[in-house]
């Protein structure tokens, strides 16, 4: 248990943080924009003024009434389009180290792989730092302003490596969530040895995580910041219950968010079917997990009553379609999360899966991939809605975002792009669709978050581009030296993958995921 100093450092410092004052910020005022308003009835505004007074949107309207407000920053956003910031939901930063190392891998061989790799280059926390920054900087470049990293470090979690993305995210300027993996047992071992129930507990070796969570969250709330901490289980099959229960009381003891990896491959809905005797989700509700705090990443091997527990629990499901893709993890139910009430955001997973960190292009995956997979066209995934998943879905599932960013409206948080139309929007006649279906980032001229520019003119503020790519390059070398040995080496559980696969692709009960 964390110590009772620890627990009162923490509640004291966020009745501190609610009563700091706040520092003075001049405001800045967007001009003749044509803004982006993700509603139905008016999607587009033409000819706006939008007011940002410190972090946050004052006024936004065809004529505001800013006598009196000293304007430090007039920006002409003629022939630009505003929209609000992107936000990537699910994803893992260091993971930028091994970008496209990989190929042809099912998820358990890759994962095998990726870890290996880390294992044995015992990444310091400067290099931590350094990828977390790279990873974000590419992101802010391409229009996402605010990032959930689901945080897996090898080996051991330690408060210096969680302080090394805390500190990328500062230094970049983003709004980042970190997200620190916890996990105390090996399902598909278990499943390997017909491990009942009752005898399951006895199998785990819990790593310590309180304490370091804790403290984190102790010296996130005693300053100001745009980053947050969530609690991440790795996956609920590679947590033990007593786990799982303990993360729900933290996070409802400190309110926290909670988020994982759920149902990504058939191999796990499978598992999850021989270890529970029932769906994950069926399990997750039974132990009172599933709630409004919890999102869940890729959700693909849901069945019906799975999207209606998640619906009524308020869950979100993140769609990871570029990483399930290339993976061969299968299609995420989107368009029937979407119908039953369940919040669906977009997520770009790692720099070896997706091998971008580009919401544009999952918004665009999303839509696509509804259309293979449902004949009646009423229910695929439309531009209007990859958009939404992209922003204001994205903030919804996250429990400190929600209310706060994702859209352009008065007291919203300043979280904006303003793109400078290239060729591949030309010619230019429906801005919803064209950004959905054309863009890919490269019109971004500005970035804000929380009102600071940290993007101008396609140019990272904060950062010097040069520098960091010369400090990352080193460090994936030495990745690929480590990775190219272990290929060649002959890996015994590849082929216990391949075998459980079979008994998974040939097991009756669990949904079509998977194109045919």
């Amino acid at each position: 248990m964390p110590s009772p100093a620890l627990q009162e450092r923490v509640r004291g410092e966020d009745s501190v943080s609610a009563q700091r004052v706040e520092e003075f910020f001049m405001a800045i005022l967007l001009e003749n924009a044509t803004v982006v308003t993700l509603s139905p009835s008016k999607p587009i505004l033409e000819a706006q003024q939008i007011l940002i007074d410190g972090e946050t949107i004052a006024q936004m309207g065809r004529k505001i009434h800013a006598r009196g407000v000293p304007i430090a920053k007039r920006i002409d956003c003629s022939h630009m389009i505003v929209m609000p910031g992107l936000v990537n939901a699910h994803c893992h930063l260091t993971e930028i180290l091994q970008k496209s190392f990989r190929d042809n891998a099912r998820m358990e061989i890759w994962r095998s792989y990726r870890t290996t790799t880390e294992d044995l280059a015992k990444l310091t926390e400067d290099e931590i730092g350094t990828a977390a920054e790279l990873a974000c900087s590419e992101m802010l470049k391409s229009g996402v302003t605010a990032v959930v990293d689901h945080f897996s470090t090898r080996p051991g979690l330690t408060v210096k490596k969680m302080e090394a993305i805390l500190g990328a995210f500062e230094k970049t300027g983003i709004r980042g969530m970190l997200v620190p993996s916890l996990r105390d047992q090996d399902s598909i071992r278990l499943a390997m040895q017909r491990t009942n129930r009752k005898n399951m507990a006895v199998q785990t070796s819990p790593e310590p995580w309180k304490d370091e969570v804790l403290t984190v969250l102790a010296h996130l709330r005693r300053r100001r910041t745009q980053s947050g901490i969530m609690l991440g289980p790795s996956s609920p099959m590679n947590c033990s219950d007593g786990l799982l229960r303990e993360v729900v009381k933290v996070a409802e003891q400190y309110d926290l968010g909670i988020h994982t990896h759920l149902l990504e491959t058939r191999l796990q809905a499978w598992t999850a079917q021989k270890l529970y005797g029932r769906t994950i989700c069926a399990h997750l509700d039974e132990i009172g997990f599933l709630s409004p705090r919890v999102s869940g990443a890729h959700s693909i091997w849901l069945d019906e009553r799975d999207i209606d527990l998640m619906a009524s629990a308020g869950a979100s499901a993140v769609h990871n379609p570029a990483s399930n893709l290339k993976l061969g993890s299968g299609i995420a139910p989107v368009a029937k999360l979407k119908s039953r009430g369940v919040n669906v955001a977009l997520g770009t997973d790692g720099g070896d899966t997706s091998d971008s960190y580009s919401i544009f292009e999952q918004m665009r995956l999303a839509a696509y991939l509804s259309r293979v997979v449902d004949e009646n066209p009423n229910n695929w995934i439309q531009a209007p809605d990859a958009l939404r998943m992209g922003t204001v879905n994205g903030a919804q599932a996250i429990p400190a975002w929600r209310g706060k960013i994702g859209v352009i409206r008065p007291g919203y948080s300043a979280d904006l792009i303003l793109l400078k139309p290239t060729l591949r929007l030309r010619p230019l006649r429906d801005i919803v669709h064209q950004l959905v279906f054309c863009e890919g980032g490269q019109s971004v001229h500005t970035v804000l978050v929380a009102g600071e520019v940290v993007v101008d003119d396609g140019r990272l503020t904060r950062v010097d581009e040069n520098s960091l790519i010369r400090r990352v390059e080193p460090i994936s070398r030495k990745m690929h030296r480590i990775y190219s040995r272990i290929k060649k080496i002959p890996d015994r559980s590849q082929k216990m993958t391949h075998q459980l696969y079979k008994k998974a692709l040939a097991a009756k009960g669990l949904p079509v995921r998977l194109l045919s």
